[in-house]
């Protein structure tokens, strides 16, 4: 990302690369997200909506040498970047003797990380937001997102935006307090 430019602004700019209107820049982010998930799905990953995300982010950290520079369809240059980031994940994935390291008091330890951060970077509201929103999954996950955003009033592309807003704010958290526990 460029000096001086905060993920917020980025993301605007993401938006706005996407569409010049920004309602549709937003609609076209959703069918792109929506469409990556569904790419890495296909391909067997997991965490499909987080290696989304990833490329997303990849994205926007060069969002102005790819407004400045990019010719051609915006979604084609996501896809780029997701089957890059897919590949990368090739080589990092565990094997099956490997997998079997990951001991109690790692898992303990994250989990202890994510719920310190909740508590301590959050509001009550954004905490029960984000809980709420990773709840359940596939068809259930789906309707209980229409049925978070007709509760707050909002459309589902806004409700991605705040809960996309409220990762970004614990990320860092979750980074620091996850190193710390590799020191120790």
């Amino acid at each position: 990302m460029s000096k001086g430019v905060t993920t917020k602004e980025a993301f605007e700019k993401l938006l706005l690369w996407l569409n010049p209107d920004r309602e549709k820049g937003g609609e076209k982010y959703e069918k792109i997200r929506f469409r990556l998930i569904r790419i890495f799905s296909c391909r067997g990953c997991c965490d499909a909506e987080d290696l989304a995300d990833k490329a997303i982010k990849v994205v926007e950290s060069r969002i102005d040498w790819l407004v400045e520079n990019y010719k051609g369809d915006p979604a084609l240059f996501f896809y780029g970047v997701a089957k890059k980031i897919y590949l990368e994940t090739l080589k990092t994935k565990p094997t099956p003797n490997t997998s079997l390291l990951i001991d109690d008091s790692e898992i303990e330890g994250k989990c202890g990380c994510l719920e310190k951060c909740l508590n301590e970077e959050l509001t009550e509201t954004e905490r029960q937001l984000v809980l709420r929103y990773h709840e359940k999954e596939k068809t259930e996950k789906i309707q209980l997102r229409k049925h978070l955003a007709t509760e707050l009033g909002i459309s589902q592309n806004a409700l991605r935006i705040r809960v996309h807003h409220i990762h970004a704010r614990l990320r860092p958290c979750i980074e620091q307090c996850l190193q710390h526990l590799l020191v120790y």
